[in-house]
């Protein structure tokens, strides 16, 4: 026999569950429109804060430089091939900002053959694996088909420098090695800049050049 009362009783059940579904979607669509609202009215000016001075960056910078090549055996001769300083945006307060993003750039100068570019990315990775980096995933980036694609990883260290190493076809089967170290609300220092400057491959080795 059909039941009327408990036909209500499920029937009330739908409505409500239909009413708590429709408010939990108007609440998502009001924070939602609030995040985007917020985003477009900065709020008032805070404290920037500074998380490495300049020197603090560079000291950094050559401890995740020593930790990138010092696996690989025979070394490569880098050379730094320049430091990039570039302020942050002006303040909502339109004061200028004390913070930077800055790179800092070195190419080796040793000669690679391309035959060793899994050799290269194995031991750089392998060395940051040892000493607690956390790694981001490796991209591929198309090149010339005859030249084979460019090769790009990276990883950030504990005290917050990331590394980027790139390895990218060259002429006569070489690959041009460049790391770059990085980091973000380092303090303002534009005397650190230096010029960029392309560096050749100009030193022969037994083992990478072969």
């Amino acid at each position: 026999m059909f039941d009327k009362g408990l036909a209500k009783g499920c029937l009330g059940a739908v409505v409500g569950l239909v009413g708590l579904v429709g408010a939990v979607l108007v609440f998502n669509v009001g924070v939602w429109w609030w995040i985007a609202y917020d985003e477009s009215h900065p709020s008032a000016p805070g404290p920037e804060r500074v998380r490495l001075t300049a020197e603090e960056f560079r000291e950094r910078s050559e401890q995740a430089i020593q930790d990138t090549v010092r696996g690989l055996s025979p070394a490569l001769v880098l050379s730094d091939t320049g430091f990039t300083v570039r302020q942050h945006e002006r303040r909502p307060d339109g004061e200028p900002s004390r913070l930077a993003f800055v790179d800092r750039q070195l190419t080796a100068r040793t000669k690679i053959s391309a035959s060793h570019r899994a050799e290269l990315k194995n031991g750089i990775e392998t060395a940051w694996q040892e000493r607690g980096y956390k790694q981001v995933k490796p991209m591929w980036t198309p090149s010339e088909p005859e030249k084979g694609p460019d090769y790009n990883f990276s990883a950030e260290s504990s005290e917050g420098v990331s590394v980027y190493v790139s390895l990218v076809p060259g002429p006569d089967q070489t690959i041009t090695f460049t790391l770059s170290i990085r980091g973000d609300g380092v303090a303002y220092a534009p005397d650190s800049a230096r010029p960029t400057s392309t560096v050749q491959p100009d030193v022969d080795d037994a083992h990478w050049s072969q």
